[in-house]
């Protein structure tokens, strides 16, 4: 068996979104996150803000020219929408693993050397992004990092509890996480959240990741996420230290909708509608 690929840490999730202003706003002022870094990459025609939301980095990113689908983030825009992109990983050289990754059988999109994807029918169901550059101007890198750069924030949240997927082969995603790069079996248990299905938890890095697999994949609100256009990344799950007063940040000045519906936690959530498409839940 082939050496697997080792991960340091999940860099960040992407989000795709249509406003890269909107986006930075949004997040600032919903979960106080801390924008160390904007740029464009012109070889797809992309604008992106980096942030910490505490201690997860999101990279909501648009294209310049929507409509331009000659450029592959374009097409995947025009393919999901605003939604949860992709999460990417973190390792030594990205040539090394890009060709472990192919030796694996993995298929490799949008190769530039130093990052890369691996497409989902590769991963058990979710688009990976794989670099082994450091972010632009990345506080995490530095000596004195404290990921609790929210604090005092009213939405309260103190951390990342989990990255949630949902798929259609869990047996897919686990094989791939942890056979194929250096993830770990936390947890493999049943769920009733949303709906019946399996429930896995790996360590991915320093991140926790879940995938979900619902008894029912044609039915339900895992059934829905399934059946659309997506790329496997169902929610980012928060841990907040006071859910009475995040809630009312959340629904007062900012008027944003809350709902318990579709929650694979049991806490509760933005509606995606009210968050540029993506499904952020509170626990």
């Amino acid at each position: 068996m082939a050496a697997r690929v080792p991960v340091s840490r999940i860099i960040h999730t992407i989000h795709a979104v249509g406003d890269i202003h909107a986006a930075r706003a949004l997040y600032q002022d919903a979960l106080g996150g801390l924008v160390f870094a904007e740029n464009y990459f012109p070889a797809e025609d992309r604008d992106a803000a980096l942030l910490y939301v505490t201690d997860h980095m999101v990279e909501p990113m648009a294209p310049r020219h929507a409509d331009d689908l000659a450029k592959p983030f374009a097409r995947q825009f025009a393919r999901i929408g605003q939604a949860f992109h992709s999460f990417e990983i973190k390792v030594a050289d990205g040539k090394a693993a890009g060709a472990a990754l192919r030796e694996a059988g993995c298929t490799v999109a949008s190769d530039y050397g130093v990052f890369f994807f691996v497409k989902p029918e590769s991963t058990g169901g979710v688009l990976l992004e794989v670099c082994e550059l450091p972010m632009p101007n990345d506080p995490w890198d530095r000596g004195n990092w404290n990921p609790q750069v929210g604090a005092g924030h009213p939405c309260t949240v103190t951390g990342l509890d989990h990255i949630a997927c949902v798929t259609a082969d869990i047996e897919a995603a686990q094989r791939f996480f942890t056979e194929i790069i250096d993830g770990e079996l936390l947890e493999d248990a049943r769920t009733e959240l949303p709906q019946p299905g399996r429930r896995i938890v790996l360590r991915v890095g320093d991140t926790r990741v879940a995938f979900i697999q619902p008894d029912e994949p044609d039915v339900g609100p895992l059934g829905a996420f399934l059946q659309g256009p997506q790329n496997g990344i169902y929610a980012l799950v928060w841990k907040v230290a006071d859910a009475d007063r995040a809630r009312a940040h959340f629904t007062g000045k900012l008027g944003l909708q809350l709902i318990a519906e579709g929650c694979v936690s049991p806490g509760f959530a933005i509606a995606p509608q009210d968050f540029l498409g993506a499904r952020h839940e509170f626990v």
